[in-house]
């Protein structure tokens, strides 16, 4: 661990409420891993089953000249299968966003990290992946990303040493994480690696994302002095929300006031 964090720096240059959230710390029963949707060590195979069924439908990597930014959305340039909206909508997000330094937690198999470096060169952009075979994968699929992703466990206790970055997001990732505590350990330390936005694809509907965040900032959890919640739609997708924004500045996107306004778009 503490050689990973070195790495990490190097990169870059209370009383507690409804105790039942935190069962496992104050019953002292032991976590089982298995409680999480997947094993995290036979997980690559799934994953790249994944990709080879998304495949036939969408692109997942971009070639130069495919999609282009136009009047701050996402337009497909070239007769190639169409990105998945949800990863349309991410890239199109952090776009308008403009971070300078930005971190994929669960980078996968690295192919949002490619296509952004590619979509927004200036962007300096990390992954990181609690698995070695992952990252493995995402280094077989994008050798240009070597040097760029780490091996990290985002449900482990935060570290001072790893670096703060402007955008921190995740696809499809917290959504599994079911031992224990482990998915508000892994939304506290997103917060306390971003200093300006957390973005989230999710399925709303594993966690209640909102009530989450909203109860570890009120608990003194999160480094951010003021917190603020977006949401961004899918036209592909009937116009639903797929995408909430958790800011610690005020944005332009839709308010998200209600968790509702998730929940029923899934």
């Amino acid at each position: 661990m503490k050689r990973v964090i070195n790495k990490l720096f190097n990169r870059f240059g209370l009383e507690i409420q409804r105790k039942h959230r935190f069962a496992h710390v104050f019953e002292n029963k032991p976590i089982n891993a298995q409680d999480d949707d997947f094993n995290w060590e036979t997980y690559n195979d799934h994953y790249r089953q994944e990709l080879r069924d998304i495949q036939k439908t969408h692109t997942l990597k971009l070639n130069p000249g495919e999609y282009s930014f136009e009047n701050d959305k996402l337009v497909k340039i070239k007769d190639v299968l169409p990105l998945h909206p949800n990863h349309r909508l991410l890239y199109e997000t952090i776009f308008l966003l403009k971070p300078l330094k930005v971190i994929e937690i669960g980078c996968g198999g690295g192919d949002h990290l490619f296509n952004l470096n590619l979509l927004i060169p200036k962007i300096e952009i990390a992954g990181y992946d609690r698995s070695t075979e992952q990252l493995n994968l995402v280094l077989e699929r994008s050798p240009n990303l070597k040097g760029k992703i780490l091996e990290l466990d985002i449900t482990m206790p935060f570290s001072s040493k790893l670096p703060l970055v402007d955008l921190v997001y995740t696809q499809a990732v917290i959504m599994h994480i079911k031992t224990g505590n482990g998915h508000l350990v892994a939304l506290s330390n997103l917060f306390k690696l971003a200093s300006k936005q957390v973005v989230l694809m999710e399925n709303w509907t594993s966690h209640p994302f909102l009530d989450d965040v909203k109860f570890l900032f009120e608990q003194g959890m999160l480094p951010w002095k003021q917190l603020y919640f977006y949401f961004r739609r899918a036209p592909e997708l009937q116009n639903k929300p797929h995408l909430m924004v958790a800011s610690s500045e005020p944005l332009f996107f839709e308010p998200l006031n209600s968790y509702s306004q998730l929940v029923d778009s899934m």
